[in-house]
């Protein structure tokens, strides 16, 4: 395994470890900071991790992109809400 594949994996369980502080208690939704840099580096990671299949337009590679950065910025606006309302 190469150094670049170690690293693009490890930007990516890193990622993983910072959403994992998102959390939803009884009455509203919780995050600091690290919920929102993990969520960059989840997308960062998994991009790294697939650029060639990215670059050269993969379908499936592209999807999966979108889908996570969707999904991202649902925590965020979630979050974003939360703290307005809270």
């Amino acid at each position: 395994m190469d150094r670049k594949t170690i690293l693009w994996s490890s930007i990516f369980v890193l990622g993983w470890l910072f959403v994992a502080s998102f959390s939803i208690q009884h009455d509203h939704f919780t995050s600091g900071i690290c919920g929102l840099i993990g969520c960059g580096l989840l997308v960062t990671g998994y991009v790294g991790l697939h650029w060639q299949q990215y670059q050269d337009g993969d379908a499936r590679t592209r999807h999966a992109v979108k889908l996570l950065v969707g999904l991202c910025l649902l925590l965020l606006t979630l979050n974003i809400i939360s703290w307005i309302l809270g």
